[in-house]
């Protein structure tokens, strides 16, 4: 660089020795002058030309340079163009670093290079791909996996790293880390590049490189990422799709099984009626043959079952209990098949062995129909009948509640249309005295509740009032 300075003061230097020399020569000897002028002129034109010659030379060899520079700078963005365009083209990482080898390659004449990636959970390294002449396996002595690990782990992410790491059975080998957001995503080894590939101006490219790598290999896993989304999501809803198929087949089904079980229910509610008649007309035949043997209690059965009713009603019973209760109060006296005609129709009194023999007949009604399915519900209400409050009742003496409501109730619906009838060896009350008797054996023979309410009942012209 400091050649043409030297080339300028020569010839400066020669021009004043010439002015010199004429001056000198011009004084002692005239003739000589001439010639010598002649002489020292050729050798400052000798002097110029070289000057000159060797100035151009030196600028050649300059520009030469500069040629060059510009020329590997020309390179160094077409192979920069070229990387954008196939990092923005693909989203397949082996394409992106297969073309990143090749190019570093081109670069630094490198033999072979692995490329490895970091898991963001664990950080440990998962992924590696492999291009050049030797196998991953073979690539020397250098833990590489610890290598990227602890680069993981250092969180070095300010800026591409390139770092040469020595391998005497591979020679030289690079390790440039991928960088992405303040995010170290992996590493490229690359083995044996040419000497005086890593100069200053190299180690920009080879960073800009490594950046436009990481970028590419970080869209393409956003994208295979969202990808893979989308193919569960596909998935889920072609699953999804299927089950409201299913689900509509099993709806459809469901409704043909719910139409077809409500004509089933149809017929069933129909056939249940028609059992309940058969029921309630079975019952009415047993009460109708009490009669028969006993006439002058006809009626008794019905209007203590209907009494019966109406005050089971009033106590909020349910209509299942209504129901037991109905076959209960209208069977009650069924016991009475088992007794002698001639007791039953007696006009006089009954002696204590005949009323001993009455007596019987609720335990008599009991044993017959124990083991009639639609009765068993009301079978403690036809034993227990003739139960008192007091405990002074029979069959078992019980008293109290532990009298059944059934019993309870038509105990009282019982003796109050016994009073309100005619006998063959009495006329039947009055309501008003019927309703006084009750209201005189509450709490002895009767439960007050019940009999406080049928007094109620019949008091305020309720159907009661109309039974009787």
């Amino acid at each position: 660089m400091q050649k043409k300075p030297v080339i300028v003061i020569t010839k400066y230097l020669s021009i004043l020795l010439i002015l010199m020399l004429l001056i000198v020569e011009f004084i002692n000897s005239p003739g000589l002058f001439t010639g010598l002028v002649t002489v020292l002129f050729l050798l400052y034109l000798v002097v110029d030309y070289w000057a000159v010659t060797f100035s151009a030379h030196n600028n050649s060899n300059k520009l030469s340079d500069l040629n060059k520079k510009v020329k590997m700078l020309e390179e160094e963005l077409e192979s920069l163009h070229e990387v954008s365009k196939i990092i923005t083209s693909t989203f397949d990482v082996k394409v992106i670093i297969e073309y990143i080898y090749n190019v570093l390659k081109k670069v630094t004449g490198c033999e072979w290079c692995h490329a490895y990636f970091i898991d963001k959970k664990s950080k440990m390294p998962v992924i590696n791909y492999e291009h050049g002449n030797k196998n991953f396996a073979d690539a020397g002595n250098l833990n590489y996996t610890e290598y990227v690990h602890s680069l993981a782990e250092s969180n070095f992410s300010e800026e591409t790293k390139i770092e040469i790491l020595s391998d005497k059975s591979l020679g030289k080998i690079v390790a440039i880390s991928l960088n992405v957001s303040e995010d170290t995503t992996g590493v490229i080894f690359i083995g044996n590049p040419m000497e005086g590939t890593f100069s200053a101006s190299n180690f920009n490219f080879l960073k800009s490189i490594a950046c436009y790598a990481a970028i590419g290999i970080r869209n393409a896993e956003m994208f295979n990422n969202i990808y893979s989304q989308k193919e569960e999501i596909e998935a889920l809803y072609e699953q999804s799709a299927a089950n409201n198929e299913e689900l509509n087949s099993y709806i459809k089904e469901l409704a043909e099984t719910k139409e077809e079980l409500n004509k089933k229910n149809e017929e069933l509610t129909r056939l249940f009626d028609e059992m309940q008649l058969g029921y309630l007309q079975t019952v009415m035949s047993l009460a109708n043959s009490i009669e028969a043997k006993d006439p002058y209690t006809r009626g008794h059965c019905q209007r203590v079952m209907e009494i019966s009713c109406e005050l089971g009603r009033a106590l909020k019973l349910s209509d299942k209990e209504i129901e037991d209760l109905r076959y209960a109060s209208i069977l009650h006296d069924i016991g009475k098949i088992g007794i002698s005609a001639s007791i039953l129709n007696k006009e006089g009194k009954l002696t204590e062995e005949e009323f001993e023999e009455i007596k019987k007949h609720s335990v008599i009604a009991y044993n017959i129909l124990k083991d009639v399915e639609f009765i068993k519900s009301g079978l403690n209400g036809i034993l227990q009948h003739h139960e008192r409050y007091d405990g002074k009742g029979y069959p078992n003496g019980i008293k109290g509640k532990e009298i059944c409501i059934f019993a309870r109730i038509m105990c009282v619906a019982d003796a109050f249309d016994a009073m309100t009838s005619d006998r063959p060896y009495r006329k039947g009350m009055s309501m008003e005295n019927a309703l006084k008797e009750i209201d005189r054996c509450k709490g002895t023979q009767f439960d007050p509740e019940i009999a406080d309410l049928l007094i109620s009942m019949a008091s305020s012209g309720n159907n009661i009032g109309e039974v009787v």
